[in-house]
């Protein structure tokens, strides 16, 4: 054992370079692998942490009114262990430098929080006529403790200021940077006032039993019902089921499919540099065997170079795994709004490395160590010469094609498979390398297009929201607004369609705001039963087709619909929990909620398009209809959180496939420097020739962009139906997404796979160009 160990360790002294970049990769695909797998397991520990430290509510509503006598009528009620209410208003916040969106929560007593606790992070909590904001909100504005702050729910209503009292941390919410909006608390009585109202209109309830939240929400609305108190749509919320989660566990899917590519590659760096040895120390092998050795103990010293390289590489790459995965948990908790749970090691982590590390380097050796000991002792022992290799049919006849360029470039060409077996290992490496950063760009391009295609089928700039009923006909009046094209009464509430829980929107059957991409069927008609429209994900989820009809609910309510039509429109928003879409016509969704004639919510296609003049549009709409206390809510505030969304995304996959690619290219800087080790005297006697340091380069340049293009190519064809198949995975945990990989894209990857490459290769360029004749023609 101690004369395997020294020549172990002699072989990583005697190439040192080669060997390091074996570690690296050995590392990189450890640590890919450890990182998520802390991840998602610190995740999801933070999301029961946030569920169970800050008492998260199962059932939340708004509703008119929440005195203190029917939280205490609630919180009797079996089931019920917790109630509590907030008064929030949606306003606008500045400090003189400009608006921002902010939800205004209102807290009775802060030192008392049954639910929803928010956690002070520095100062205090807010007292009279102070306001503390969530911390995530300074990413929007440069405020500080002590700043007086300019409140205003819409352009035209009065401005009230407050002192900022401190920074909290709201439990499970958007960061602020996502949503353009940020999240600010005061006491609930100087909520109440800005809001005209002597109650709270924010209903929270915590029940025993989660499994039975859906059908204790029902009973506290039919309750509220009872007691004229008017309630919105009641969410019920899982323990497991966080603002964003679904988002979140998408990530990590794609992240873990990358991981795993990382540790396929750093297989395939393992085997070329074993196989290297091998061809090296072909004589040492034959020795052994002819002194009476066995395959096994001419293999051994092979098998524990490799395994040292793998425990090595697996003890580093669980340290930096374990470093990476805490920095990504504390990024996206941080963006989730999840409390972290304390850093703890788990067996789980150490084992994963250990044993990605050690299969991956003892697997990957095993195929050339068995292959170069399998030889006969007179073929290991033989001392063929120099082999006229160049001679190999097609290869001879491609790179003769371009002779013309020079010979350096057709020897670099035809070096390209002298080592078949090493090139198509290293070829695998730069097509998986490539066929990642492809699938990535697919995945990132198909998600950022169907956002863009979901929101152009509705042509609505803005909606207003009123603060009291408006008759259906009331759209026919804001068109009368200058800015306004056209105005139409819309709602939205929550239903279901037996256990398939979904977004009900009504709007006119003529609607104008709104393209429906029918797949089968017809929009929205008069029909008996109601005519429902459902989008292609509900009507598979509950197994529905045009002419049925089936049993709508909605809150109380149980409605037969008949499916008329079926449309493409998988639109969503971050965090949703629902199932697409049901469509039915405004005047029939609001007989069915118990607001015949009458609409809140109008949808407003705007001459304006560019974001400042359609806030001013806006902003007159406001000012005309003040009377009424409108709000309204700009498009494109939605769509740029989308986009937001979408760039955490693309930011966390590119940097995962970089350290794919990384692993690609040290792949092919250890496949240059193996061969240029073999061929050592052919460099030597280039040099006693004549040729140049800048001839050389270009000759192992020449190789390394053969070997990239080849590479390329092979990757394209993995690549794509990788592609399709990221794409369709997100899809099924998103939305549906269309599929989108263009041709600029193929050729991004292709400048980039040139330029990385030969940006790497420089380093064996400058060592081949640096050998001195007369020291390589005396090796051996």
């Amino acid at each position: 054992m101690h004369l395997l160990l020294t020549k172990n360790v002699r072989d990583v002294q005697r190439r040192p370079l080669r060997t390091v970049l074996t570690m690296i990769g050995v590392i990189l695909g450890v640590a890919g692998v450890v990182a998520i797998s802390f991840a998602g397991r610190n995740l999801a520990a933070a999301e029961q942490d946030t569920y169970a430290s800050t008492r998260q509510p199962d059932i939340t509503a708004y509703v008119s009114a929440a005195p203190a006598n029917i939280l205490s009528l609630l919180s009797q009620r079996p089931g019920i262990v917790a109630v509590d209410s907030r008064a929030i208003q949606i306003t606008r916040a500045t400090t003189g430098s400009g608006w921002v969106n902010t939800r205004l929560v209102g807290v009775d007593d802060f030192s008392n929080m049954p639910l929803d606790t928010v956690q002070l992070v520095s100062g205090h909590y807010p007292g009279p006529g102070e306001i503390a904001f969530d911390a995530s909100a300074r990413k929007l504005t440069s405020i500080r403790i002590g700043d007086l702050v300019a409140l205003q729910a819409t352009a035209n209503q009065p401005i009230t200021y407050a002192h900022v009292s401190g920074f909290v941390r709201a439990p499970a919410t958007i960061d602020a940077s996502i949503l353009d909006e940020a999240t600010a608390f005061m006491p609930a009585h100087d909520v109440r006032v800005l809001l005209g109202s002597s109650s709270n209109n924010y209903l929270m309830i915590r029940v025993a039993d989660p499994a039975r939240a859906s059908q204790i929400a029902t009973t506290v609305k039919q309750l509220l019902s009872e007691r004229g108190i008017a309630t919105g749509s009641m969410t019920v919320k899982s323990p497991t089921n966080f603002t964003g989660s679904a988002e979140l566990a998408t990530l990590l899917l794609l992240l873990q499919v990358f991981s795993v590519v990382g540790a396929i590659l750093s297989s395939f760096l393992v085997a070329n540099t074993v196989a290297a040895i091998m061809v090296e120390e072909t004589r040492q092998i034959g020795l052994i065997k002819a002194l009476g050795g066995s395959r096994w103990q001419a293999m051994q010293p092979y098998l524990t170079f490799a395994l040292m390289l793998g425990v090595t590489g697996s003890v580093l790459g669980w340290v930096a795994g374990l470093g990476g995965g805490e920095l990504l948990t504390r990024y996206l908790a941080g963006l989730s709004g999840l409390t972290l749970p304390p850093f703890t090691l788990a067996p789980r982590e150490f084992l994963l490395a250990l044993g990605v590390g050690v299969a991956v380097t003892l697997t990957s050796s095993l195929l050339p160590a068995w292959s170069a000991t399998r030889q006969r002792v007179s073929r290991l022992l033989a001392n063929v010469g120099v082999v006229a290799d160049f001679n190999r049919g097609i290869t001879q006849w491609l790179t003769a094609r371009v002779s013309r360029a020079g010979a350096l470039v057709t020897m670099g060409l035809r070096n390209v498979t002298r080592r078949p077996v090493r090139a198509a290992i290293t070829l695998t490496v730069v097509a998986v390398a490539v066929a990642a950063f492809v699938s990535t760009q697919a995945v990132n391009r198909s998600v950022s297009i169907t956002v863009n295609h979901l929101y152009a089928l509705y042509d609505a700039q803005g909606f207003v929201l009123f603060g009291q009923p408006m008759g259906l006909d009331f759209g026919s009046v804001l068109d009368q607004t200058p800015g306004v094209i056209a105005a139409e009464p819309w709602g939205n509430v929550t239903g279901s369609i037996g256990s398939t829980q979904s977004d009900v929107w009504g709007m006119p059957a003529n609607t104008s705001i709104y393209t429906p991409r029918l797949v089968a069927g017809t929009w929205l008609t008069q029909s008996n039963p109601i005519a429902a429209v459902l989008t292609t994900n509900v009507a598979q989820a509950v197994g529905a087709s045009v002419g049925d009809v089936t049993t709508l609910d909605i809150g109380t309510h149980s409605t037969l619909v008949t499916v008329v039509g079926i449309v493409n429109d998988a639109s969503t928003y971050l965090g949703a929990t629902t199932t697409g879409k049901v469509f039915l016509q405004i005047s029939d969704l609001q007989r069915i909620v118990g607001l015949s004639g009458t609409a809140t919510l109008f949808a407003l296609k705007l001459q304006a398009t560019a974001p400042a003049a359609v806030d001013q549009e806006l902003n007159a709409v406001e000012a005309r209809f003040r009377q009424y206390a409108p709000v309204t809510l700009p498009m494109y505030q939605d769509q740029e959180s989308s986009r937001r969304a979408i760039d955490i995304l693309t930011v966390m996959l590119d940097a995962m496939v970089t350290i794919v690619s990384l692993v690609g290219l040290a792949g092919i800087v250890n496949t240059l420097l193996i061969n240029l080790t073999e061929r050592r005297r052919e460099y030597g006697v280039l040099r006693a020739l004549g040729a140049s340091g800048w001839q050389l380069m270009r000759l192992v340049l020449t190789e390394a962009l053969g070997l990239t293009v080849l590479g390329f190519a092979l990757g394209i064809l993995i690549g794509y139906p990788l592609a399709r198949w990221l794409v369709a995975i997100t899809g099924e945990q998103l939305f549906q997404l269309e599929f989108h990989l263009g041709a600029l894209t193929v050729l991004l990857t292709f400048v980039v796979a040139l330029a990385a490459t030969a940006a790497v290769s420089t380093v064996p360029g400058l060592v081949a160009g640096r050998l001195r004749p007369i020291q390589v023609l005396r090796y051996e």
